[in-house]
């Protein structure tokens, strides 16, 4: 009971299980559409936090409109579909993040972004090169570079108690990073082998493969994810864990 919860949802999702079981616990469900900037105003109104949580394919597309119905609704803080790591402001489908970033600058809406490393859950996968079904990992590179890793349940209940605990002011134009684990991937194969009482076929490949597949395709999504591992792009010297002092993030190996 901290905060009303409002879910904005596309009209053709509202009625579906996720969002009516949501209604249950308490939220309230507005049909949104983001060619509408009237009717997200209207959604937003008496809005002190906006929290998205769009898709990579919305990351322009969905959230422009939020910045500038989050302005005119007088949103005190805009907390962008950012997460992830902090990558160097190249071109690439992650630029998208820092145009919504310049964008509720430019509109003068105060912005929170919130980094966490790398979901394991999305990323320890076979197209990284984490064939854990088949007992095979590859690794592109050394290896030994560290990772931030944190789940998104996670993520979830770090920001929900920071939301319910920091005044609002103390979090606008903040970057917030945290951490719920830190392994390299050769620690990341070791915890699995450890789990499972197993070994692991693990192969080491040159990086020039995957700087080859950028040169030829800066849009290649899996190589960008790959290179960033080696990079140290997916890592943080620091962190705001502390303020949430009660956190207890999920491990990795609970989904290895």
């Amino acid at each position: 009971n901290a905060f009303q919860v409002r879910l904005l949802v596309r009209a053709e999702s509202i009625d579906t299980e996720v969002y009516q079981e949501y209604k249950k616990r308490g939220a309230t469900l507005h049909a949104i559409s983001y060619d509408e900037e009237d009717g997200l105003v209207e959604a937003l109104d008496g809005t002190d936090v906006l929290v998205s949580a769009v898709g990579a394919a919305g990351l322009v597309s969905a959230q422009i409109p939020l910045v500038k119905a989050s302005k005119r609704a007088g949103v005190k803080v805009f907390f962008p579909s950012e997460y992830g790591g902090k990558f160097p402001d190249t071109p690439s489908p992650l630029s998208a993040k820092s145009d919504v970033v310049k964008a509720a600058r430019e509109q003068g809406l105060p912005v929170a972004t919130l980094s966490n490393g790398g979901f394991p859950e999305y990323m320890i996968i076979p197209p990284l090169g984490f064939s854990l079904a088949e007992k095979k990992v590859t690794i592109w590179g050394e290896g030994n570079t560290k990772v931030t890793w944190t789940t998104v349940r996670s993520v979830a209940d770090w920001l929900a108690n920071v939301l319910a605990s920091v005044p609002t002011s103390e979090l606008q134009d903040k970057e917030l990073l945290i951490q719920g684990n830190v392994y390299t991937l050769n620690e990341l194969t070791k915890l699995w082998e450890q789990k499972h009482n197993d070994k692991l076929q693990v192969e080491h490949r040159p990086l020039k493969e995957i700087e080859d597949r950028l040169a030829a395709n800066p849009k290649d999504f899996m190589a960008i994810l790959t290179h960033a591992l080696d990079a140290g792009y997916i890592h943080f010297d620091r962190n705001d864990n502390a303020l949430y002092p009660g956190w207890k993030p999920d491990t990795v190996e609970s989904i290895l």
